[in-house]
């Protein structure tokens, strides 16, 4: 008799245990696809082989060409994470449409902020080969708007950041990730 009732109470543990590890493996993709993401960003933006340190590299050259290649590279990139998480499916993730949305805006800011190079390297080339004094002087007055819009796009990012860092921590504490 002690022996059914201790089998029925370790068989509804199993059976709770499988059915609450189950919905966490929709979360813990999630989580795993976000940190991924981050990776790959990470090593993309800072790493020593990374698209800017090439990028750095062709502007020290002046290869303005190359650089705005490497541009392109960098947008396809960005482009292909958010598509990536856009498109993973969140139902049944408690908080997962919130640090999906987040995590999307933070990777527009980003790209947005890293974007804006083409700008300033169009500006350069103005500067450096400008055919007149005054496409020069003009190309210096841009530059300096061009610095402030990109201290603007630097505050959305870190807005971005900061929500998407909030959202992400409710996320693994709801989901019992941390």
């Amino acid at each position: 008799m002690i022996c059914r009732q201790i089998i029925r109470v370790i068989l509804i543990l199993s059976v709770f245990t499988v059915l609450y590890s189950c919905s966490d493996k929709k979360a813990e993709g999630l989580k795993e696809l976000l940190d991924k993401n981050e990776s790959q960003v990470s090593a993309m933006l800072i790493g020593e082989k990374g698209f800017e340190s090439a990028k750095l590299e062709h502007l020290i050259a002046r290869d303005y060409t190359k650089a705005l290649n490497i541009i392109e590279k960098e947008e396809a990139e960005f482009n292909r994470i958010i598509k990536e998480i856009k498109n993973v499916n969140t139902d049944g993730i408690k908080m997962g449409k919130e640090v999906r949305q987040t995590s999307i805006d933070y990777y527009q800011a980003l790209k947005d902020l890293f974007m804006f190079s083409r700008k300033e390297i169009k500006q350069e080339q103005l500067m450096r080969y400008g055919k007149s004094d005054k496409e020069i002087h003009e190309a210096q007055d841009q530059m300096t708007e061009l610095g402030r819009q990109k201290q603007q796009l630097y505050q959305k990012v870190f807005k971005a950041d900061e929500k998407r860092f909030t959202v992400q921590k409710q996320f693994e504490t709801e989901n019992n990730l941390d």
